[in-house]
């Protein structure tokens, strides 16, 4: 992670002032050209979509697309070499977490100017609310929304049928299951070898998209303090996950569920080969992301999905969101044609191509009451919507998920208690958040409300 220190010591003695003057003259994108740091890979035929129907309706203008992956991790490295070297893109698609911290670096551009000269003051209103707050920092907006998605438990219905198990039991419309039924079903479909190695598994609590976090917003943690600009990761809820993963690690034998993770799916083992796509594991946190590769490289598997497990019964339904923006770093034209580019990719227009082939849930409101606005295979997804929330938007965030990763690494191999990790966890944020003080996350943060 780089933070505000780091910051300023790669920007020189001058710090990010001289940055920001340096970059006045914009990278050198003519006022028809717009320079894309987008998708790659198998996304890369959506985006190239979008580009030729905007360049279609704009044929004086000129798309140039590269691929700089942007992960949720923060890691500023590749925009601050950029941004130095007046090499940065006009336009770069980000994945939201990152969006506050980038921008507390001074690494991207408000895009408040531009909405203000060209827009009607309820132009921000065609996007979810929750993905323009996780662009927003310091009362400024950073980004306009692309995609989003939810959390819940994938499960093979042949693998929970071969263990004696009902899989319609998971329908999600019978609503969601506690976590003590999936523990029970877990020991039904439990097996191992005669030299006491797994052979098959059920729910891996922490694997995939079971990170800790994903469990604190089911026992209902609050992650920041607006009165005292406190980050919090040592509450009693998240004790509570922690403890939990600590007891998972040791009743099911964390490092023989680690070789059985090894076995059937070893690191860089090609996409298709996974234990839960080979029928190894019965149960998979994970998100509609996972629905675009079942039909890539399993099309034939039997499979379901429901929502993530209560931890009590009675408990309200949970789950969180996260996905990409189209952000500005620092030095981009913002040219008349950026702007128009950036408003028709994650507009109706963009989001009408894409989402359906890229199998994501579109956060412009009017393509997702659009039946056809998207793959309705993902509508289970795009409902819990209504009841889903978002990682706090940060200035520190990348220390903020780092930290909580590595409690639960600690807890999973024994090498702290719950406590004990949370305090390392606390110990590690606090200077670090100070340091942004006084700080406020967006008016109305915490929930979709799709």
């Amino acid at each position: 992670m780089i933070d505000r220190r780091t910051f300023l010591a790669l920007t020189g003695a001058a710090g990010a002032g001289a940055l920001i003057t340096g970059c006045a003259n914009r990278s050198g994108s003519g006022p028809n050209e717009v320079r894309l740091w987008g998708m790659g890979g198998v996304e890369a035929e959506a985006q190239q979509q979008i580009v030729d129907a905007f360049t279609a309706e704009n044929p004086s203008v000129t798309v140039s697309q590269s691929l700089v992956p942007s992960t949720g991790t923060g890691d500023a490295t590749a925009a601050i070499t950029a941004v130095r070297g007046g090499t940065a893109p006009d336009l770069w698609l980000m994945d939201r977490f990152a969006v506050a911290q980038y921008a507390s670096l001074g690494l991207l551009e408000p895009l408040d100017p531009l909405i203000a000269q060209h827009e009607n003051d309820d132009f921000l209103d065609q996007w979810m609310p929750f993905a323009l707050n996780e662009l927003r920092y310091d009362g400024q907006i950073y980004g306009l929304p692309f995609d989003t998605d939810s959390r819940g438990v994938f499960y093979n219905r042949t693998t929970l049928a071969d263990s004696g198990l009902d899989p319609d039991e998971l329908d999600p419309s019978n609503g969601p299951v506690t976590l003590d039924r999936v523990l029970e079903m877990n020991g039904q479909i439990a097996q191992e070898d005669d030299r006491g190695n797994y052979t098959r598994l059920g729910l891996i609590p922490w694997d995939a998209e079971g990170w800790a976090l994903t469990w604190m917003f089911g026992k209902g943690a609050v992650f920041f303090d607006d009165a005292t600009c406190a980050v919090d990761v040592s509450s009693d809820e998240v004790v509570g996950v922690l403890d939990s993963f600590y007891t998972w690690a040791r009743e099911m034998d964390y490092p023989r569920v680690d070789a059985f993770k090894a076995t059937y799916q070893p690191p860089n083992a090609p996409p298709a080969q996974t234990s839960f796509f080979g029928g190894q594991q019965g149960m998979q946190i994970s998100g509609p992301f996972t629905i675009n590769s079942i039909a890539t490289y399993v099309p034939d598997l039997d499979y379901g999905f429901t929502y993530l497990p209560l931890w009590n019964e009675g408990d309200d339904p949970y789950t969180w969101s996260g996905g990409f923006s189209l952000v500005a770093p620092r030095g981009s034209s913002l040219s008349p044609a950026v702007w128009e580019f950036i408003k028709f990719y994650c507009g109706a227009p963009g989001q009408r191509i894409a989402m359906t082939p890229l199998k994501k849930i579109p956060t412009h409101l009017d393509v997702l009451a659009d039946p056809e606005g998207f793959d309705q295979n993902l509508s289970f997804f795009a409902d819990q919507l209504e009841f889903s929330t978002s990682r706090p938007p940060l200035p520190i965030g990348s220390l903020f998920w780092d930290s909580l990763v590595q409690a639960q690494q600690s807890v999973l191999i024994g090498s702290a208690d719950a406590q004990t990790a949370a305090e390392r966890a606390q110990a590690r944020v606090t200077p670090q958040m100070d340091l942004y003080c006084p700080f406020e996350l967006p008016p109305g943060f915490g929930t979709t409300g799709a």
